[in-house]
């Protein structure tokens, strides 16, 4: 009778392995998920601390010099030096590993995972963070008249800075680890805001478009930095309706 009872409760072997099998099938299905949420969590935590970081490096150096980008010094687009300008009113309150500000294309390929256009000292410098993450300086207007937006910071845009949060790591693309800010003469500020009017967040932060997909010469992703930032989620990779006004998370 105790046989009998014990034998009527086990369990075989086959169908521990099936439950197992079970179990594992779920796990392959759900982790890469989980992982990739947890990332995205990671993420938003970076970007808001470099945002941050950044905004302090723009005030700090607004005031020790008592000037505005405006006054900086700097000249046309592809000239070199107004570059090396923009990034050295920010390199004194940056915790840099490499700099490559004022270098050529293979000293800035080799130190600052800079590749192509990229690392071409007439469109970009370039610097290196303690932990990584790659910071790019471009000037776009000297005299900080660029037009993004009906806001008064988008009204006096006067170049970009470019965060890759993990370096040369993949995936390298707008919006997943690679962020813009623009440097506007009343301090730095995130692409893709509800007031912007060029980049906007529906065009340029557009999962259907394809990521790093060029429109108009800016890639797609670059509209969802401020998305980031602001509503804490990077949900517009898994849909394509959200709206600053409206849906903000896929349902």
């Amino acid at each position: 009778m105790f046989d009998k009872f014990n034998k009527a409760k086990a369990f075989t072997l086959s169908e521990v392995l099936i439950t197992l099998g079970i179990i594992g099938i779920i796990a392959a299905m759900t982790l890469p998920s989980l992982v990739g949420r947890y990332q995205e969590k990671v993420t938003v935590t970076r970007l808001k601390k470099y945002y941050s970081i950044l905004s302090q490096a723009f005030e700090r150096s607004v005031y020790d010099t008592q000037t505005n980008p405006k006054d900086w010094g700097m000249g046309d687009m592809y000239d070199a030096q107004s570059h090396i300008n923009f990034a050295n009113h920010f390199v004194p309150y940056l915790n840099i590993s490499q700099n490559c500000v004022g270098k050529d294309n293979n000293y800035a390929m080799k130190h600052c995972f800079a590749t192509g256009d990229n690392a071409n000292p007439i469109y970009y410098a370039h610097v290196v963070l303690n932990d990584g993450t790659r910071v790019s300086f471009r000037l776009w207007w000297s005299d900080c008249q660029g037009k993004f937006g009906t806001s008064k910071p988008l009204e006096s845009v006067c170049g970009s800075i470019g965060l890759d949060l993990n370096g040369n790591k993949a995936p390298n693309q707008l919006g997943q680890d690679r962020f813009d800010f623009y440097l506007t003469n009343l301090g730095v500020f995130p692409a893709g805001t509800q007031t912007e009017t060029r980049l906007s967040f529906s065009t340029y932060c557009d999962k259907d478009a394809g990521w790093g997909t060029s429109i108009g010469g800016f890639g797609n992703g670059t509209g969802c930095t401020a998305w980031v930032l602001y509503n804490e989620n990077m949900e517009y990779l898994r849909c394509s309706d959200l709206d600053w006004s409206g849906k903000n998370k896929c349902r």
